[in-house]
């Protein structure tokens, strides 16, 4: 029963923190195209970061929520990598402070050994099983789908929070916002 929750815990986290560079690809790409270039650069991407730290924030909240932290802590970080890659997410909600969010490459380069930890979680069952089985793949692009579908939603409820705030409480001086 242990290997179970384990195995969900580590579901959830791949999860919530593999969307992240998945999410600023898409939006790189749609930057490249020159209409859609001033809305992307100016009002997307200094988003990019707080919806990061935003995500990382409802998982953290979400495992003490359901009481998984004691589990996590117990089981999970017992082994000393595990414990390194939860204090490693953890760190993730550094990007609440202006100072981290100043450059939106920091949050991505903070996400990508999140974002390859479910490939090379893969990598490794592969390479202990000796074979390939087509649910590792499949599960693969679940994940991804999954964490991509999380910030999506992530970014459209910063960019409303956003827009709420501007036009309610920070309508004559929009600056301060930020």
């Amino acid at each position: 029963m242990q290997i179970f929750f384990s195995v969900f815990w580590w579901i959830y986290f791949f999860i919530f923190f593999s969307g992240y560079p998945l999410l600023f690809f898409f939006f790189y790409l749609l930057n490249k195209r020159r209409n859609a270039h001033n809305v992307i650069a100016e009002k997307i991407f200094p988003l990019l970061p707080v919806t990061y730290a935003l995500v990382s924030t409802l998982f953290w909240i979400l495992i003490l929520w359901t009481g998984r932290l004691n589990y996590a802590v117990e089981k999970i970080a017992s082994v000393a990598l595990s414990s390194f890659i939860m204090a490693y997410s953890f760190s993730a909600l550094l990007f609440w402070f202006p100072y981290f969010r100043k450059k939106t490459y920091w949050s991505l380069l903070h996400s990508l050994p999140l974002f390859l930890l479910p490939f090379f979680n893969m990598l490794y069952k592969t390479y202990t099983h000796k074979v390939i089985q087509h649910d590792y793949i499949l599960n693969l692009w679940r994940i991804y789908a999954a964490g991509l579908i999380i910030y999506i939603i992530a970014i459209a409820i910063v960019y409303g929070i956003k827009w709420l705030l501007l036009k309610t409480f920070f309508a004559n001086h929009p600056e301060n916002i930020y």
